[in-house]
């Protein structure tokens, strides 16, 4: 009987010349466990920077770590008496970092799907960030054994390696914040726009946004970048903390 109701109601509205009204869409299924996992990989990526800060300065630093452009000499010297331990520097910082970045960017994705377009936007520009950071890692691994090799054949030749493969690896993974800083600045807006994350949070990562755009400008770079690095420990942990929230 119900069946038949409905039928003919539906009928009814065709004869009329009124166009049947659809059923409403359903709302976009997310996956819990996609997020709690990104959750945890955010505390990943803040561990990853807080290994990455702690390193520079309780042993990088004191031992004469420079830039090499700054000094390409003194910085082959320092690569090559320190060469494990920059790799592995370089390891937790670009590698593990990266692949956990992809992680995050999927789960924050799920999070914010009240919000469809800037979910999809955030994972989008998440996994550009993830794809930099792993790419400039695995440059900066290469260029490391390359040019410590080269070195016992050709020491120009070495020095020139290592000099333009720091050029390409800083462009790619921290010279600049750009990609970092739009993917933050994506979520903070979605945060705010949809309360699936706290307002504090998004506060935060507009606030941060800000900090790693500046990182473009040649003489604030250098205190844009670690007002950006130092405040991601914050929030990525802070993200974390929210995913895994049920």
């Amino acid at each position: 009987m119900r069946r038949h109701t409905a039928t003919t109601a539906l009928d009814t509205a065709t004869t009329d010349g009124q166009a049947p009204v659809p059923p409403p869409p359903s709302s976009p299924r997310t996956s819990p466990a996609l997020i709690r996992a990104g959750g945890t990989a955010a505390q990943v990526v803040a561990g990853t920077y807080v290994v990455g800060f702690l390193v520079m300065a309780a042993y990088l630093v004191p031992r004469g770590f420079t830039g090499p452009v700054e000094d390409p000499a003194g910085s082959l010297g320092f690569l090559l008496d320190h060469h494990a331990v920059l790799a592995g520097w370089y390891l937790v910082l670009y590698l593990l970092g990266g692949v956990a970045m992809a992680l995050v960017s999927l789960g924050v994705g799920q999070r914010l799907a009240a919000a469809p377009a800037l979910g999809r936007v955030s994972t989008a520009l998440g996994l550009i960030w993830s794809g930099l950071l792993v790419a400039s890692g695995s440059i900066g691994l290469v260029g490391q054994h390359a040019a410590v090799t080269l070195q016992a054949q050709d020491q120009d030749l070495a020095l020139n390696t290592w000099v333009s493969t720091s050029v390409v690896q800083d462009a790619l993974g921290g010279g600049i914040e750009v990609a970092g800083a739009l993917w933050v600045a994506v979520v903070g807006l979605a945060a705010l726009r949809t309360r699936a994350l706290s307002a504090g949070l998004g506060g935060l990562a507009l606030g941060l946004a800000a900090a790693g755009m500046a990182t473009v400008i040649p003489i604030a770079s250098e205190v844009a970048a670690s007002i950006f690095g130092i405040g991601l420990i914050v929030w990525f942990t802070w993200l974390g903390v929210a995913l895994r929230r049920r």
